[in-house]
């Protein structure tokens, strides 16, 4: 298998900053030799080595994409909390009349606890949304 310019550039970053390993080290090293005019380029550190023409990946679509997941994480995550505090708190309601006042979780403690288990599942919820935001260090 013949080895082309264009692999050889796409490794060369590779190969000039170090990070390259031993093999691919030694192919393009292999490569620079048969190739005198190649070589004078890349000793001297010319620009011409690299073509005009390559584009780089769509760099601003990855971006923007990565930006727009993370303001809808973010309007996730915010959401969550508002309805974990609101179900939360909802079960230590009352309603105050002239004669009595009503406890929710005196007075109706299934409903009360309907709103427990809603509250749990938003927690949690939250709580996992909040964890994948910080592991992707957003």
């Amino acid at each position: 298998m013949k080895v082309t310019r264009e692999v050889i550039l796409d490794l060369l970053p590779l190969y000039l900053s170090g990070e390259a390993s031993k093999d691919t080290t030694k192919l393009v090293e292999k490569f620079i030799e048969s190739d005198p005019e190649f070589a004078k380029q890349v000793k001297g550190g010319s620009n011409n080595v690299f073509p005009n023409n390559v584009s780089s990946p769509h760099k601003k679509e990855i971006e923007m994409k990565s930006l727009l997941k993370t303001k809808k994480m973010i309007k996730l995550r915010s959401f969550l909390l508002g309805f974990s505090i609101f179900f939360s708190l909802v079960p230590f309601s009352f309603l105050a009349t002239e004669e009595k006042t009503y406890w929710l979780l005196i007075e109706a403690p299934k409903s009360a606890m309907v709103y427990v288990v809603f509250a749990v599942i938003f927690w949690t919820a939250y709580f996992i949304t909040r964890k994948r935001i910080q592991v992707t260090g957003l």
